[in-house]
């Protein structure tokens, strides 16, 4: 006979930023809860990320506060509350890569007037970065520097936290089948153990399509938007920040924990976007002009660069456009989440635990089930490294 199934209030799948929140706020709430990892904690968009806490600023260089600026802008004190052990969960133990972001634009005049526009609409507005602490890597710049407070974190130091925290509460594992019922949500994984959940969350990004088709639910609810990052390695200054050109983060640069020998920076914005539809060689070109231009008098010698494919799997806007807010949906007993940000990951952990009521008590993983690792960054995984001289203009 089959074994019996394990009665939880919800199941969630998917161990990212948004699954590991959502299992927080249950847990919290006193649900029987589990969380389920088929690869490692984040792996994807979370370990994928910059690690920034946006406040609003790219929705709000054009001079008005639309509605996906008005979503986030209270997030980064949401966040420093988290961070600082002031509100629940307590993140304190997270590693930080910067409390705050420089912002600066080029010298079009577009560009000043949308930071100039940003400052009057934005709830968390820029001010001007101390002179006497300007960042090594803005010497030159002709234009005002400005900081907003714009936490930056460190996202595998984030994903350690919260699985160490949750590690009773988490496994590793697959699904072989869903099957809903009016009751219950019955999920059996490869290997044979049986889940019988009142809710079955779905926060795994790219791998919620698949899952829903496992359950008999539409799969096009979900669209995906290109992204190649580039990576820079070498003797480069410490830097968390945007450059804006016109009325959009042009380049967006963070700068990973180290010595002055082996910093890493990963930049988005534009040239990332704009690589998603280039080769990794001409992104990296691309990137390289840009940072020069950015920042006039910074040496780029010893360093080296690569770039790695970062696709967002967000709710489907049907436009194909980025969608202002987190998206949910609600099947009867299965919800299927996107953060769309990592800033909004604890609204949509806030939404989804407002659905869910506790019946059963806490619950332990047994203790001999295997547990999900954390994911690690793209730039300790094995990748090709382009001097940058190979990759400069002619």
């Amino acid at each position: 006979m089959p074994p019996p199934a394990t009665q939880l209030d919800a199941f969630i799948v998917g161990g990212g930023i948004a699954g590991l929140l959502t299992l927080d706020a249950l847990h919290r709430r006193g649900c029987r809860v589990w969380l389920l990892e088929r690869n490692a904690l984040g792996s994807g968009q979370t370990i994928w990320s910059q690690g920034i806490i946006h406040g609003g600023l790219k929705y709000a260089l054009g001079g008005e506060a639309g509605e996906a600026a008005r979503a986030v802008s209270n997030m980064p004190a949401r966040w420093s509350a988290m961070l600082n052990g002031q509100s629940d969960p307590n993140l304190s133990a997270v590693h930080m890569r910067a409390n705050a972001c420089a912002v600066w634009a080029t010298s079009g005049m577009r560009s000043i007037a949308g930071l100039l526009g940003a400052q009057f609409t934005l709830r968390t507005k820029p001010t001007p970065w101390p002179v006497d602490s300007l960042p090594e890597a803005l010497a030159g710049v002709r234009t005002k520097i400005l900081q907003i407070a714009e936490p930056v974190l460190e996202p595998m130091s984030l994903l350690s936290v919260l699985g160490s925290m949750h590690h009773n509460r988490v496994l590793l594992g697959d699904i072989s089948s869903i099957t809903p019922t009016d009751e219950c949500i019955n999920v059996e994984l490869t290997g044979g153990l049986r889940i019988r959940a009142g809710k079955l969350i779905l926060t795994a990004g790219a791998g919620n399509a698949s899952l829903r088709s496992m359950a008999d639910l539409p799969a096009d609810r979900e669209q995906t938007r290109p992204l190649q990052m580039i990576l820079a390695r070498g003797p480069l200054p410490v830097l968390n920040g945007h450059c804006i050109r016109s009325t959009q983060p042009w380049l967006t640069i963070t700068t990973v924990a180290g010595d002055s020998e082996t910093r890493v920076w990963q930049i988005g914005g534009q040239v990332a976007e704009r690589g998603a539809e280039m080769t990794s060689a001409a992104t990296i070109q691309a990137a390289v002009q840009n940072v020069r231009a950015a920042m006039p008098n910074l040496s780029l010698e010893g360093t080296e660069w690569s770039t790695y494919l970062a696709p967002r799997s967000e709710y489907a806007t049907g436009q194909g456009g980025r969608p202002d807010r987190h998206g949910l949906i609600e099947d009867d007993r299965i919800i299927t989440a996107w953060p769309t940000k990592l800033a909004l990951a604890p609204l949509l952990a806030d939404d989804i635990a407002h659905r869910i009521s506790a019946n059963s008590g806490s619950l332990e993983v047994p203790a001999d089930m295997a547990r999900p690792t954390t994911a690690t960054p793209p730039w300790q995984e094995d990748r090709v490294w382009t001097p940058v001289h190979s990759a400069a203009p002619a």
